[in-house]
């Protein structure tokens, strides 16, 4: 096979660094140094069924995506309550725009469960969608549907200081996966520049900032794709894998970037 043929302006059309693999193989021993558990926060409340009490408060701040847990033992005329293994358990409520929400041990058991007697449930992503304050059910049911007992919380979910969860919340990996499903396409720019267009569609206005935004676009500008001129004299291309790119060249040497269901296919 003979070695392709490439125009003198198609190799020029790439301003990429050598060191890409070098630099992606120290980032991921230093990711791999620094990677930590999610956070998990238990808060332990004390309930009663039979006594009229103020409902206890759980604070939270909007946007929290399930990193809070609930441990609530149960109190009836003064008596600790020991929740039974098999007991159902369903908490629901009505968020602040009218936004209703319901869990189940039966269906969610990740979420809600039973745990040494005591019930444990867990503040949900779409539970704290919206800031205010509201109350939350948590009723004990048997396998026939009879209520065994009811009590109450108030969740107080304190305003986010942006309302674009997207980006309140956006990670490096989300960045990235959002402008891999985001690309709309490339072209060379007139100083020959090979150009990614994306719509990643986080919805940071025009004008904003974001540090993670800004690593990546730059990661992508430095990481997209390598390329080089072997012994051969074959062209060999070396593309960034979280982006998901295949380049290559057609039978007339043309660049070929596959891409979505186009790679697929």
């Amino acid at each position: 096979m003979e070695p392709a043929a490439v125009s003198p302006y198609l190799l020029r059309d790439f301003f990429f660094t050598t060191d890409t693999l070098e630099t992606q193989t120290q980032e991921s021993q230093e990711t791999a140094v620094t990677t930590v558990k999610p956070v998990r926060i238990f808060q332990e409340v004390e309930l009663s069924f039979t006594e009229n009490l103020i409902p206890v408060q759980i604070p939270v701040k909007q946007f929290d995506n399930q990193a809070r847990k609930v441990r609530c033992r149960l109190y009836q005329n003064s008596v600790e309550y020991v929740v039974q293994e098999g007991t159902i358990v369903s908490y629901s409520g009505t968020r602040p725009d009218g936004a209703v929400f319901q869990y189940s041990s039966e269906s969610r058991p990740e979420l809600v469960f039973v745990d040494s007697g005591t019930i444990i449930l867990t503040v949900t992503s779409f539970m704290t969608e919206v800031y205010g304050r509201f109350p939350i059910d948590i009723y004990l049911l048997s396998d026939e549907g009879d209520v065994l007992g009811m009590f109450n919380l108030t969740l107080n979910v304190a305003r986010a200081a942006i309302t674009n969860r997207k980006i309140a919340t956006l990670t490096y990996k989300q960045c990235v996966d959002a402008t891999m499903s985001g690309i709309q396409g490339f072209y060379i720019s007139e100083d020959g520049y090979l150009v990614m267009e994306s719509d990643d569609e986080l919805g940071l206005m025009k004008g904003s900032y974001s540090s993670t935004m800004e690593k990546v676009a730059a990661d992508v500008y430095d990481k997209m794709v390598n390329s080089s001129i072997d012994g051969n004299g074959y062209l060999n291309f070396q593309s960034w894998d979280d982006l998901g790119l295949v380049f290559s060249l057609d039978e007339e040497s043309q660049l070929v970037i596959q891409y979505g269901e186009e790679k697929e296919q």
